[in-house]
């Protein structure tokens, strides 16, 4: 009895509980896990609301961002059109639309003209201009909502609106004249005139003479010239068929009569890629009143230009154009019923240090073919070949 007691004893203590080893004791990093585990969870839900404000702003800016570009896309179109087609003198036939491109910046402006000489290099027969940010600025009416200014290192015109948008007025940059006629501050001002289809009817070019005060400071109004009109017709596709170009007299004083000086007419036909240009002046020139052919390839990249005397039909001259890798001019190849009679072709040099970016070469072809001399018309250099090795010399 007394040793099973015992042994009972013995049991009943090692089965017991023993509350003095360490997973029964209060351990307080338990709490510490749990405020751990909260803390991770805030700050993963607070990463969480970030990331989507962050979404939802970016979101916001890029519609933003595309909202401007497409509002200046839309006002830009027109503007720049009218603007080069007032400010020079060249048959401007169209331009390209302005894109939108990675819904961040605007694409260049391209227009596309009729030129009735080619000698430059490049491509003459189209103009560029670059809408990018850091090249150009717009400033914007706020209570119109329209572009009042254009500022670019070859631009700077203020624009404003009459008759609802159907006449655009071009403030162009002023210029200082000091001369034997008189020292004036003079400011171009241009009135650009659409028709219900919102094309260019007519062009009015003025130019406003200002008393230049000491330390070229503007003075008062004196007079203001009318200097050039433009007109232009369209047929029924809204292709140009007539332009007119009406320039007056020079004129120093209030009291001179505001004189034409010269009429241009010039009739525009397009068959396929090929356009016809046919120049009269009024009065009548000789030499000069002709038809110009000018044929394009698919890209709108000149091919050929012809001249022909109106008087006589007679082929004065033809021009063949070779295009480089690049797309630009490599040789102008002037031909006279099928014979060459010479060259102009043009050496790139796109390193950033060229004295030169471009030379242009003039070379001369006798009737038997042989071209024996070039002229460096950059340089102003010269040299000749050789008739009897056909070497050429030295620039000289």
């Amino acid at each position: 009895m007394v040793v099973w007691g015992l042994i009972s004893i013995a049991s009943y203590g090692q089965d017991e509980t023993d509350t003095t080893k360490a997973w029964n004791l209060y351990r307080p990093q338990q709490q510490i896990n749990k405020d751990s585990i909260d803390a991770r969870t805030k700050f993963i839900q607070d990463s969480i609301q970030a990331r989507e404000q962050f979404v939802r702003d970016s979101t916001l800016r890029r519609k933003h961002i595309l909202d401007s570009l497409t509002f200046l896309q839309g006002e830009l179109q027109p503007l720049l059109e009218a603007i080069y087609r007032t400010t020079s003198e060249d048959i401007i036939t169209h331009a390209d639309n302005i894109a939108i491109i990675g819904d961040s910046v605007l694409g260049d402006f391209v227009y596309h003209k009729l030129p009735l000489i080619l000698s430059e290099p490049y491509t003459p027969w189209k103009g560029r201009l670059s809408l990018n940010a850091k090249q150009i600025h717009f400033s914007i009416d706020q209570e119109t909502k329209k572009i009042s200014l254009i500022k670019g290192p070859s631009l700077l015109c203020g624009l404003s609106y009459a008759n609802e948008g159907m006449i655009i007025i071009i403030h162009e940059d002023y210029m200082l004249q000091k001369n034997s006629s008189g020292n004036f501050f003079r400011f171009p001002l241009d009135s650009v005139f659409y028709d219900r289809y919102k094309q260019i009817v007519k062009i009015k070019r003025y130019v406003q003479f200002y008393d230049l005060l000491p330390n070229n400071r503007k003075g008062a109004l004196l007079f203001t010239n009318l200097s050039q009109v433009k007109q232009y017709q369209y047929d029924t596709n809204h292709q140009m068929t007539k332009y007119e170009l009406v320039k007056f007299c020079d004129r120093y004083k209030a009291y001179d009569k505001n004189e034409v000086c010269s009429i241009i007419n010039y009739a525009v036909s397009k068959q396929d890629n090929t356009y016809q240009i046919t120049r009269r002046n009024n009065p009548e020139n000789e030499f000069s009143d002709g038809t110009f052919t000018l044929e394009f390839d698919e890209h709108e990249n000149v091919k050929s230009i012809s001249f022909r005397v109106l008087s006589n039909n007679m082929l004065k001259w033809q021009w063949f154009v070779e295009l480089n890798k690049e797309g630009n001019v490599s040789c102008y190849i002037e031909k006279t019923n099928g014979v060459t009679g010479g060259t102009r072709c043009m050496i790139y040099h796109n390193e950033p240090n060229a004295k030169y970016p471009v030379e242009i070469i003039n070379t001369y072809f006798e009737k038997d073919g042989v071209d024996y001399s070039q002229t460096n018309i950059t340089t102003g250099k010269t040299r000749e070949r050789n008739r009897m090795t056909l070497e050429w010399g030295p620039w000289k």
